[in-house]
């Protein structure tokens, strides 16, 4: 009995401790496919392919993410164009009796510039001519489309690169450029006259209808954007040159981006302040409008 138990223990002592010696010591290492597998990251070529992803996505939308700054900052410098503009009227009124349309009709409307905050006159008109003279622009213009513009006339008959030309070019405490247009007739009770804005100056893009834009003044002591209707609005004519042919015009293809025609541009100022797409009900003037523009 005593052989036996010491028998059992012995051979079963042995295979235990041969079994918990397995347990540890008998077990085979880690492979190198198992230590793979525990130890996960990228490898190079993901990594690059990654960063080629982000490239393309960025490249895609970095465009849409700065034209949607500029505009944003164009939109407000043309807001304060607007608001500065009706207080220039405004002031006028009070200090004249009469409208800057009245006054503009009887006398010249040089006046008009000194109710601008820190206005500058600069030198020369917005075109000059040439030894032949051919008019030359103050500065590039281009139509909303993004062509260099030239063409038009003005009253000697002449190309001017630009529609208001009929005075000298002017600043404001804020940088923007100010021109004047044609003077209503005396005793017409016509708006007028028309100014052009440039409303961050000589800065680019310079494009009718983004930074430049035509406002007139009206005979009740306002200022409306070229576009918007009006009852004392001087009518369209059948002449093909003056500011009865260009500036008077409603309707949304006088703020057309599929045509470099300067005369399709002049009523863009009406949908930048209403912020409305010319044809698409429901979308906006400052992101899709001038979207569809800028992906010409």
């Amino acid at each position: 009995m005593e052989n036996t138990v010491i028998a059992r223990l012995s051979g079963g002592g042995q295979g235990n401790l041969s079994s918990l010696t397995g347990i540890g010591a008998g077990n085979k290492p880690c492979s190198a496919a198992t230590r793979k597998k525990q130890q996960k990251g990228f490898t190079l070529a993901e990594v690059l392919i990654t960063l080629g992803i982000i490239g393309v996505v960025a490249a895609m939308t970095m465009p849409t993410l700065m034209n949607k700054t500029k505009n944003k900052e164009l939109h407000t410098a043309f807001l304060k164009t607007y608001s500065e503009l009706n207080q220039v009227a405004a002031l006028f009124v009070a200090d004249n009796g009469i409208s800057v349309s009245e006054y503009s009709a009887s006398d010249k409307y040089s006046k008009v510039f000194e109710y601008y905050k820190g206005r500058k006159n600069l030198s020369g008109s917005m075109v000059s001519a040439d030894e032949d003279g051919i008019f030359k622009p103050y500065y590039t213009m281009n139509t909303l489309n993004g062509k260099s513009y030239s063409g038009g006339a003005n009253s000697q008959g002449r190309d001017s690169s630009f529609f208001c030309d009929n005075s000298s070019f002017s600043s404001s405490a804020t940088g923007a450029l100010y021109v004047l247009n044609d003077f209503p007739d005396a005793n017409s009770r016509q708006n007028g006259p028309v100014i052009c804005v440039d409303v961050n100056g000589k800065k680019k893009p310079n494009r009718y209808g983004i930074d430049y834009f035509m406002f007139i003044f009206t005979v009740d002591g306002r200022v409306l954007p070229v576009g918007q209707e009006h009852k004392n609005n001087p009518a369209p004519c059948a002449s093909s040159t003056g500011s009865c042919k260009n500036f008077n015009n409603i309707g949304p293809e006088y703020c057309s981006n599929k045509v470099s025609d300067i005369s399709k541009n002049t009523s863009c100022a009406y949908y930048a302040l209403t912020n409305t797409h010319p044809t698409k009900e429901g979308k906006d003037y400052w992101n899709d409008f001038l979207g569809e523009v800028y992906s010409r």
